[in-house]
């Protein structure tokens, strides 16, 4: 089975799909985080309640975030795919993206496993990220792309990278997204 995926997935195409895998995993999120999570606000740990605007659209809130980061992964994986194809190996920040959407993909499906429900993110986690990141450390290692301290490295220097970004997006999404406004004739806010 491997073999045949090596045989079909270019190393090109396989940095590429990371932005892919990451917009696929991240659009359910936004699609699903505002149902899911206005709800059950007392539930979130605190820093997670002060970060969001609950009196604007928590879709436009998370989906800055989405799209900054998102951004940066399209600009990691274009430096990484002409690394590449230059015969050079790929730096520890790729592979930190790569091995920190694998955490990601294992904390959504972990969470909604311990829930024994649906929590958002868990679809594509399982179908999306999980496979992906697991199959790309696999190819990129196999393929001696990748010095074997890179990986601690990139999640070293990735890790706290997303999560400054996730800050930098909430606070500009907080700024952008529109205020919610009233159902008609309920005076509830939709």
């Amino acid at each position: 089975m491997l073999a045949l995926l090596n045989d079909w997935i270019s190393l090109h195409t396989l940095i590429w799909l990371l932005p892919v895998a990451f917009f696929l995993h991240d659009g359910e999120e936004i699609v699903t985080v505002e149902r899911r999570i206005r709800p059950r606000k007392q539930t979130l740990p605190p820093l997670m309640q002060r970060a969001l605007n609950w009196d604007k659209s928590i879709t436009v809130q998370f989906a800055t975030a989405v799209v900054l980061i998102g951004s940066l992964i399209c600009l990691g994986a274009g430096v990484s795919a002409a690394a590449v194809e230059d015969g050079g190996k790929l730096g520890p920040v790729f592979v930190g993206m790569v091995a920190v959407m694998l955490l990601d993909g294992i904390k959504h499906a972990g969470l909604s496993l311990q829930k024994r429900s649906y929590t958002v993110g868990a679809v594509t986690a399982a179908l999306v990220e999980i496979p992906y990141a697991s199959y790309a450390l696999y190819r990129l290692y196999e393929a001696d792309l990748v010095e074997p301290a890179a990986l601690w490295l990139g999640i070293t220097i990735v890790l706290p990278l997303v999560f400054f970004l996730i800050g930098i997006g909430f606070t500009l999404g907080r700024w952008i997204a529109p205020f919610r406004r009233p159902a008609v004739g309920t005076g509830r806010h939709i």
